[in-house]
């Protein structure tokens, strides 16, 4: 299993950063290679919120659904894989110094023993620690102050 973690530290408030950033309507604004976010349950924010959207990484496109499986206002949450690539994600939120840090994180698996251990690690590793660390970049531009 392959996990990846990256921060970002922000001079809004946790508070805002977390409403922003828990909301999957509005990914697409700011977290590359997503697009076409839907809800597929009744719950929309929080524990049991399912939700479909598509992912493009490199020349492949996948149609990917998702459950938020954990859920602490203005602490964190976890979502995992339901349809699609099997992955787990956490958003960890804190103050540190009176900044906002938040963290990214991505677990995942590749099918293919032996030649997707080499893909991972010479393609698809650097790939998503770039697609998460721009991410991250394009969020403190569009929320910091």
């Amino acid at each position: 299993m392959t996990k990846i973690a990256h921060s970002v530290l922000l001079n809004t408030p946790l508070e805002e950063v977390f409403e922003y950033a828990s909301d999957w309507k509005k990914w697409e604004e700011w977290f590359e290679g997503v697009s076409d976010f839907q809800s597929i349950s009744e719950v929309e924010k929080g524990k049991g919120a399912k939700y479909r959207y598509k992912a493009k990484m490199m020349m492949f496109k996948y149609e990917i659904e998702a459950e938020v499986y954990e859920y602490t206002e203005n602490v964190g949450f976890k979502v995992v894989g339901i349809k699609g690539p099997p992955y787990k994600s956490f958003w960890n939120f804190e103050v540190i110094d009176g900044k906002t840090k938040l963290t990214y994180g991505l677990e995942y698996s590749i099918s293919t023993p032996i030649i997707g251990n080499y893909m991972d690690a010479w393609v698809l590793k650097p790939q998503w620690n770039k697609i998460i660390q721009n991410s991250l970049q394009n969020l403190s531009k569009i929320i910091d102050r």
